[in-house]
């Protein structure tokens, strides 16, 4: 049983294709940012999300008989769950948080080239990337005073 239109021809299935791998490397620029702070989910997992979000937002109008808002809906709810996987808290202090709100975006980055919007996604990738690059820039560091906090923090502590 065929559930896609016969219309979709090998030339249209290898545009796909093209979308697919332009999806993965815009998951992968997030994700390399990531990899290059250390964290465990970086180009591939970040690539590969944004490659799926974009299958899903790709097949859903293929396939004719699904709502493209609900699968959207359900990519962002599937992404949120493993998302909330990734990060911890430590006493008061949360850990992962920036990776998961980046794997969200990744995500939606997929869902954007699935539905052919090109531009957005690659302004929502560079945006992202420049945002996770951000700590590296010490200007950054002395607005942000973030890690004044982390050493006031640290000081508060006793020592066992």
């Amino acid at each position: 049983m065929n559930i896609l239109p016969d219309t979709i021809s090998w030339q249209i299935q290898l545009f796909y294709i093209a979308h697919l791998a332009f999806a993965f490397l815009m998951g992968a620029i997030i994700g390399w940012e990531r990899e290059r702070a250390g964290k465990a989910a970086g180009i591939r997992t970040f690539g590969c999300i944004a490659m799926g979000s974009a299958a899903f937002s790709i097949l859903s109008p293929l396939l004719g008989f699904a709502d493209n808002s609900r699968i959207a809906a359900q990519i962002v709810l599937g992404i949120g769950f493993l998302g909330s996987g990734l990060f911890v808290r430590n006493g008061d202090t949360p850990s992962g948080l920036t990776t998961a709100a980046s794997l969200w975006v990744s995500a939606a980055v997929g869902m954007s080239i699935g539905f052919s919007l090109y531009y957005f996604a690659m302004g929502l990738t560079t945006i992202t990337a420049l945002s996770l690059h951000l700590p590296s820039i010490k200007a950054w560091v002395v607005v942000s005073k973030k890690k004044k906090r982390r050493v006031k923090a640290a000081a508060k502590k006793p020592s066992s």
